[in-house]
């Protein structure tokens, strides 16, 4: 009985030689295929980025005096995004990044707009209600400002006040 035990099992494993039909191979095919897929199109990790504050000595070097809106996070005080009719900047790793604005972007204040390209990353701005009504020419509202990476995903958002004015 030994005996036969062992040669039914022999018979079995000599006759698996582990090969997949032709249905079964194009299947794991298939599913391999799109593991790979898959992972191309994911994106490297996401890291997030922490604006510095502009300063006033790196406003005068990228000429940013005049006509903007300047959004500050939270309580803060400390400008991070200048948004002008043009262009837009924020400083990232002690280096100020020019964003161009987007023409076809919906207007702002001060003649900023909602959006601004960059090299790298991308910047999406948005303002909410007056907070406070100075002159004419100085206004201060709720602003949003988002910073997207080249695969649009967002690496920094604040919200707090947006001053736009001269």
């Amino acid at each position: 009985m030994r005996v036969l035990g062992v040669a039914v099992l022999a018979g079995l494993l000599l006759g698996c030689d582990g090969a997949l039909s032709e249905e079964q191979q194009a299947a794991e095919d298939a599913a391999i295929s799109e593991r790979v897929r898959e992972a191309n199109d994911a994106g490297p990790p996401l890291e997030e980025v922490v604006p510095e504050t502009i300063s006033y000595p790196d406003m005068e070097a990228n000429d940013l005096l005049g006509q903007a809106c300047a959004y500050a996070p939270g309580t803060s005080m400390g400008v991070r995004v200048i948004a002008r009719e043009t262009d837009a900047f924020m400083k990232i790793d002690g280096d100020m990044v020019r964003f161009a604005a987007d023409p076809g972007s919906r207007e702002l204040p001060s003649n900023t707009r909602t959006l601004y390209n960059g090299r790298e990353y991308t910047l999406r701005l948005a303002i909410e209600d007056v907070v406070e009504e100075g002159e004419i020419e100085d206004m201060t509202y709720e602003g949003t400002m988002w910073l997207y990476d080249r695969f649009d995903r967002v690496v920094y958002t604040g919200t707090g006040t947006a001053s736009c004015g001269v």
